[in-house]
């Protein structure tokens, strides 16, 4: 689902009811106004509030990457973060009052935040506001602020105090679609694939050149075997929905009838030493409810999971099931992922345009704080040597849509540049996404890799209701690789160790793998992508297999990529941005192409284009690719380490369950 894509007849009563909203364009995607808030009835909200010593931060975080420091993989433990780097308590304590003068109850306290609550009453007088009811559109009954925006009292402004809460327009959306064909059309090999390439993340693993599931190293050099299968990592998922745990059981054991005697199989349990792998849930906030099989949500939950778990099948996975993708909910879904310290390294498949959170998309009102509160968290959890990865977007260069469409929506208008958050943020791994293409065998379930590429595919004009009768288009609207440059964050020193074509911008993406394309709503009339070579994830969702794209199926197989470089890493990596730059550096530096193979860690043969940036052949870093796809067994250095572990091999075989 594309945030600037609203089917037609979609609720827009924010802009019927008043066209002249702030970003009343992005909320009519989300929400539908039910009236004003009860003012008796009790509303939740959270108080953020800086982070102290930030100098000191950011050179340990630096510290704890660098393997030459004394400080290095040395991680802190929640109680030490807030201890070294919280907010001043005397400001902890001067808001704590203020809010409980105001009528409010503190009801916790963490690291970074106080959670409160108190009467609709309390929050319009406190905060000079009136809230209404909103629907979200999966069902969800919140307070949002209906005109205007949140006035802080003096005590919480000098505090430097953010609140996500009441802000519903700026929600964020999920990261992946349904491809334009289904399983029916497949290649009739027993594994699928050909030009057109739907894998299973076995596929994948053999495709990227994973190690050997029963591949064994010695991670601490004292004799004691591991199995590179992500065993002891845990892997976390950050998403509105549950899962059916019988669709996880269909992907690693499951028979498909393409038709005409032709079968695709998936048979781990016969091959694996190891378990079907299970799903935790760890739900925030009351959750999303049950699972929806006919929800984006519950499509981008099943689809996480199955990818992480696919790449590390030994891995343990706990999914963060919060209710909605609205920014409060995301911010308490990594508040809970630092709090716990469980979960090793935490995908993220949704994001939202970063340009929406500046002032001049909300009537003069900056928004940044909130991302600034999120990279805060961020920070927080790498210091405990959590990785966080995120889905870069899959709008291509294009996924905003301008200020003057947002404040005034007419037709004539196009998708304009920018980047989307969370992989905006420098301590996230953004991850982006190609086509990839294989080599089959007839009979056997062979997925070598062949080539990939980054071309993008022309979608249909995205059309917005704005009033009973009147609908208006925007132009330039795009399937591929979202990638481009922040507004919001610096270029980070780990990009300075190649040319990312900005010298002052954090630049987007880190890193890539197979994202596919052809969406259901390409424009075939500007470019018939059904004829071109485009791939898909093969994906169950309500006990039927469906095709899904978007780096929404890039971004957790890199998670599962990183529960196995944990794994051999006997210990969590934390950030990773520098480790990725720094053996592109080493690549680029070893003759790029033409480096000995051991030392190939991305594939640089590819070129695309992802309607503003393009990349060709050689380019060591580009804005659709980032440092480009994995050859993984490289990239986790065992090509050198240890090169008598062999790559995984075709599918449902011991080396590929």
């Amino acid at each position: 689902m594309n945030l600037g894509k609203i089917a037609i007849g979609a609720v827009l009563a924010a802009l019927t009811a008043a066209s002249s909203l702030p970003g009343s364009a992005l909320a009519s995607a989300n929400v539908k106004v039910l009236g004003p808030a009860d003012q008796n009835a009790i509303a939740h909200f959270n108080v953020y509030l800086p982070l102290t010593h930030q100098d000191g931060l950011e050179k340990l975080l630096s510290q704890q990457t660098d393997r030459t420091s004394p400080s290095y993989h040395h991680w802190l433990t929640p109680a030490e973060f807030k201890q070294q780097f919280g907010p001043a308590p005397a400001d902890v304590e001067k808001v704590r009052a203020a809010l409980e003068a105001a009528g409010f109850t503190v009801v916790a306290e963490k690291t970074q935040n106080l959670e409160v609550e108190g009467p609709v009453s309390a929050v319009e007088r406190t905060f000079s506001t009136h809230l209404q009811q909103v629907q979200i559109n999966h069902g969800r009954v919140k307070y949002s602020v209906g005109t205007g925006h949140l006035t802080l009292p003096e005590t919480l402004s000098a505090a430097g105090a953010v609140i996500p809460e009441f802000t519903t327009h700026l929600m964020a959306h999920v990261h992946s679609t349904r491809m334009a064909r289904s399983l029916a059309d497949a290649y009739p090999f027993t594994r699928l694939s050909s030009s057109d390439s739907f894998f299973y993340p076995n596929d994948l693993n053999e495709a990227y050149q994973l190690p050997s599931f029963r591949g064994e190293v010695d991670p601490l050099g004292v004799g004691y075997q591991a199995q590179t299968a992500g065993v002891g990592v845990h892997i976390g998922i950050v998403i509105s929905s549950v899962i059916s745990p019988a669709d996880l059981d269909s992907t690693f054991n499951s028979t498909i009838s393409l038709g005409g005697g032709k079968n695709l199989i998936q048979a781990y349990s016969a091959n694996s030493n190891l378990p079907v792998p299970t799903v935790t849930i760890r739900t925030v906030d009351g959750g999303s409810g049950p699972f929806d099989p006919s929800s984006d949500d519950a499509a981008e939950a099943s689809l996480d999971t199955q990818m992480s778990l696919g790449t590390a099948p030994g891995a343990k996975e706990t999914l963060y099931n919060i209710p909605d993708l609205s920014d409060d909910s995301i911010a308490d879904a990594y508040n809970a992922v630092d709090e716990d310290n469980a979960v090793d390294v935490v995908s993220s498949s949704f994001g939202g345009c970063e340009l929406y959170y500046t002032a001049a998309y909300n009537g003069g009102v900056d928004y940044t704080s909130i991302l600034k509160a999120f990279h805060a968290l961020f920070q927080q959890g790498n210091s405990q040597g959590i990785t966080f990865v995120a889905s870069s977007g899959d709008n291509g260069a294009n996924p905003c849509l301008s200020a003057a469409f947002v404040n005034n929506p007419t037709n004539g208008t196009s998708f304009i540049a920018g980047v989307e958050s969370p992989a905006d943020d420098p301590n996230v791994t953004a991850v982006g996404g190609t086509n990839l293409e294989t080599s089959a065998t007839p009979g056997v379930n062979d997925a070598d890799y062949k080539k990939e590429n980054a071309d993008f595919d022309p979608t249909l004009p995205a059309e917005f209701q704005i009033g009973p009768t009147t609908i208006v288009t925007v132009k330039n609207d795009t399937w591929g690789s979202g990638g481009g440059y922040s507004h919001v964050f610096a270029k980070p020193d780990y990009q300075k160790l190649v040319d990312t074509g900005s010298e002052t911008h954090r630049s987007v993406p880190d890193v890539s793998l197979m994202m596919g394309g052809c969406p259901g709503d390409a424009n075939l009339k500007a470019q018939n992508c059904v004829d071109l070579p485009r791939s898909a994830t093969i994906v169950w969702i309500g006990g039927e297999p469906d095709l899904l794209i978007g780096t929404s199926s890039s971004s957790p197989e890199i998670a599962g990529v990183l529960a196995l470089a944990i794994e051999l890493n006997a210990g969590r990596l934390g950030n990773v941005n520098p480790l990725i730059y720094a053996l592109s550096r080493l690549q680029t530096l070893s003759g790029n192409e033409k480096a000995p193979k051991p030392l190939q860690f991305f594939h640089r043969n590819i070129s695309g284009d992802n309607n503003y940036y393009k990349v060709k052949p050689g380019q060591a870093y580009s804005e659709v690719l980032g440092n480009s796809t994995l050859d993984v067994k490289n990239f986790l250095g065992l090509s050198l380490a240890d090169p008598s572990i062999p790559a995984a091999g075709a599918p449902d075989t011991h080396s590929n369950p």
